[in-house]
């Protein structure tokens, strides 16, 4: 059986193939268009699964969508009929996203009916789906929190052979909102910003908690939101962006400049008041997600937690559950946001349908380019350029030794390998790397390369089996998704890879997972006693790096020093 999976008429729109229960591709649109987060059709990220499964269309068995647009009905009905804001509401919240619209596209693209074969999975059903059925657990507890799907923000599920919603959270309360809203009024106006406010969270103090509280607050079921703060009630928030780049009004109304002061302009400097309300944002935000999870523990305690939904992609508030909370085991899948759910709209009716699902956690689920096609269409092309060295090897191990001979040099080198990660960090086959030792490491690949914030950290990869002679962690951590303490006096040793709050998100990386990489961060412990190195995403302002050519561009237009493409390496004479 052929499962096509879709995330569509959202943001990070992706697309997925399982063949016989077996996910065998999985890719982010962006990728292709390089414009963050697109929202339009997903047709590349759709050819590339067919081709990867070797099918066409007409193999296709379903269509999996990560929406309902019934879902939700009587709820939808009963708060646009009592909203007094818009009479267009009714409307939004029953019709904006249409089945047929989507059979439409693939008759007008590929000349392919799929009318009978589209099959709507609830979105955050499918958003747990992607993690609890990413391990293929036999039982667990789920949480999604997002801004808001299928006019939910946020669901609770029991796991099992029956997947059973115990509880849920409706617009217009949401925690996902709330937290874009208090990301408008800090200046970070981009879709998809909020790690920045995570980020800058770690350089104040939540000095102002309580005056968060007046905004959101804990409620008998979860949270409710205070909507004189707010403005997104007085319509239905719509995902769907014809120019296929999300861009959002402020959420927010005058009454919280009132409260919080005013909106930072976005060239305006980060002060110490920024900081501390970042801050307060993060703690708030992280005691109400808290609470919950220890009150579900309390209610239905069991071994397993599913995470997923944009939320929890705040990473910071991921450790704290990893530390704070009592569930034994706690998983997350590579792709919590939008984009994965595609794998877990496929993998409801692969469950259904197959019984029995046959793949191992992997992140590594995109598009790969080999050594011909690096040679014809890179090194045919720059091989006169007299700016360039270029050096091909045979032997992997001895490419490994001439990178690392880059990195001990305080240089910056970009590791473009095999199959592109699935989710939005790079993990290992689309980094920038550095040694984590040199103290301004990170303000060298800033200057460099990426020009981003000075507050934002950068990661450390890690052998796995050499973790927690590190960090305080007793588990892998192979997605990036959670932070954690650094040991003492380890912040001497691998400066730019701690936080400012001694925290860092770590990568775990096995050979068993990614080999090439694993041997890498091997071989440079070996040779300075530290196996660990800075990893950060392949791109510069854009969507990390999917092709050669993408990794090129930024090799030439950056001051990065050499970048290894398949057993290829560029650098600069």
């Amino acid at each position: 059986m052929n499962i096509l999976g879709l995330n569509v008429f959202h943001a990070d729109t992706s697309a997925c193939i399982v063949k016989d229960g077996h996910l065998i591709a999985a890719t982010e649109e962006e990728r292709f268009t390089r414009i963050k987060h697109f929202s339009g059709f997903p047709k590349n990220s759709i050819d590339f699964c067919i081709k990867e499964a070797n099918i066409s269309l007409k193999d296709i068995d379903f269509v999996a969508v990560n929406y309902d647009k019934l879902y939700n009905i009587k709820e939808k009905i009963k708060f646009s009929l009592s909203n007094i804001y818009s009479s267009n509401i009714l409307g939004k919240a029953l019709f904006s996203i249409k089945k047929n619209s989507l059979n439409q596209m693939f008759i007008k693209t590929y000349g392919v009916d799929l009318d009978k074969k589209i099959v709507s999975v609830p979105h955050h059903l499918a958003h747990i789906l992607s993690t609890f059925y990413f391990y293929d657990l036999k039982d667990g507890i789920g949480i999604s929190i997002d801004g808001s799907g299928d006019f939910s923000t946020s669901e609770i599920y029991s796991l099992d052979q029956d997947i059973t919603l115990i509880e849920k959270v409706n617009y217009p309360h949401s925690l996902g909102i709330f937290y874009q809203s208090m990301t408008q009024l800090l200046g970070f106006k981009n879709y998809g910003d909020e790690y920045k406010i995570m980020g800058l969270a770690s350089y104040g103090k939540p000095i102002y908690k309580d005056r968060i509280k007046k905004i959101i607050y804990k409620s008998k079921s979860f949270f409710e939101l205070n909507l004189k703060y707010f403005d997104h009630h007085k319509s239905v928030v719509d995902y769907d962006f014809e120019s296929g780049t999300p861009y959002f009004e402020d959420l927010y109304s005058l009454n919280l400049e009132k409260l919080l002061g005013k909106s930072r302009k976005i060239n305006e400097p980060i002060t110490k008041f920024h900081k501390d309300l970042a801050s307060s944002i993060q703690y708030v935000f992280e005691e109400i997600v808290l609470d919950k999870i220890n009150d579900i523990y309390k209610k239905h305690g069991n071994k397993n937690l599913c995470l997923s939904g944009g939320c929890i992609f705040n990473s910071s508030l991921n450790g704290k559950i990893i530390e704070k909370t009592k569930f034994k085991n706690i998983y997350f899948s590579p792709n919590v946001g939008d984009a994965g759910g595609a794998i877990g709209s496929a993998l409801y009716l692969a469950k259904k349908y197959e019984k029995k699902l046959s793949f191992d956690p992997n992140p590594y689920l995109g598009t790969e380019y080999n050594n011909k096609y690096i040679e014809k269409n890179i090194v045919d092309k720059i091989k006169e350029n007299e700016n360039y060295k270029i050096n091909y090897f045979d032997n992997f191990e001895k490419l490994i030794d001439f990178i690392i001979t880059f990195l001990e040099k305080s240089n910056v080198v970009g590791w473009f390998q095999d199959k592109m990660e699935w989710g939005p960090r790079a993990l290992g086959n689309r980094s920038i790397l550095g040694d984590p030792r040199v103290k301004n490491m990170k303000d060298i690949i800033n200057l460099k390369i990426k020009k981003r914030e000075e507050f934002r950290p950068f990661a450390p990869s890690v052998l796995e089996s050499e973790a927690n002679n590190y960090f305080n962690i007793d588990k892998p951590s192979p997605y990036m998704n959670s932070v954690y303490s650094v040991k003492n006096n380890i912040q001497e040793i691998i400066p730019a890879v701690v936080h400012i709050d001694n925290t860092s998100r770590v990568q775990t990386v096995s050979e068993d997972m990614n080999r090439k990489y694993y041997n890498l961060i091997k071989q440079f412990g070996y040779k300075t006693g530290v196996p660990i190195l800075l990893n950060t995403s392949l791109n510069v302002n854009e969507p990390i790096c999917e092709s050669p050519e993408n990794a090129m561009e930024v090799f030439t237009k950056t001051s990065m020093d050499a970048i290894a493409i398949q057993n290829y390496v560029f650098s600069k004479k």
